[in-house]
């Protein structure tokens, strides 16, 4: 059985391949997500937005602006 995978591992004239990741030397960087505060923000302004369909006009028109602000806010965010 471990001969069967040393000859998988061996190349067509009994050479050794190399092994499979990233070459010797290269540090991998890990991928970390943006903090950003816009998702809340979002959050808080559709629930002005919600709060003023069920209280007031003048509720509801603050809580679209809101919305509308922070929904091209993050759209604008640099990464």
């Amino acid at each position: 059985m471990a001969e069967e995978q040393n000859q998988g591992q061996k190349g067509q004239k009994g050479q050794q391949l190399p092994e499979k990741g990233p070459p010797k030397g290269v540090q991998e960087e890990a991928l970390h997500p943006y903090t950003s505060y816009w998702p809340f923000a979002l959050a808080v302004a559709l629930s002005i937005l919600l709060l003023g369909v069920i209280t007031s006009p003048v509720v509801l028109a603050i809580g679209a602006v809101l919305t509308a602000a922070a929904v091209i806010a993050w759209g604008l965010e640099r990464r």
